[in-house]
């Protein structure tokens, strides 16, 4: 008696790039949402300005999974989510923190006034 097996290559195939793309793109995401604590930002604060930024990726159609990838870390003994961020991502959180915080103000007239002087 002949034993048939049945192999599904193309989702073989497929399963091999997407496990190497999901790496490559957490690794090459060097910024974690929690490094705004250094910034003077508390974590609630950090927490607004990444669902604010997620936000903006889900109203323009861009793929969130490419700039924000959920993670735990731990700041003074406590576990809690982070976020490891792409360089858009991390900008994204930045610019919809409270501006109250000296350093997102000044970031925020940075990249105004960046794009005033190359749009003369």
């Amino acid at each position: 008696m002949m034993k048939i097996t049945r192999y599904r290559l193309f989702q073989e195939r497929h399963q091999a790039p997407a496990e190497w793309l999901d790496a490559w793109q957490y690794y090459h995401k060097r910024s974690l949402a929690s490094d705004l604590l250094d910034e003077g930002l508390t974590p609630g604060e950090i927490s607004i300005a990444v669902k604010k930024a997620i936000e903006v990726c889900c109203t323009m159609e861009i793929p969130v999974e490419q700039h924000f990838v959920p993670v735990y870390t731990t700041f003074n003994g406590d576990l809690f989510k982070d976020f490891r961020l792409s360089e858009f991502g991390f900008a994204l959180t930045l610019l919809n923190a409270p501006v109250r915080n000296s350093n997102v103000a000044a970031f925020q007239f940075k990249l105004v006034q960046y794009f005033l002087e190359k749009s003369r």
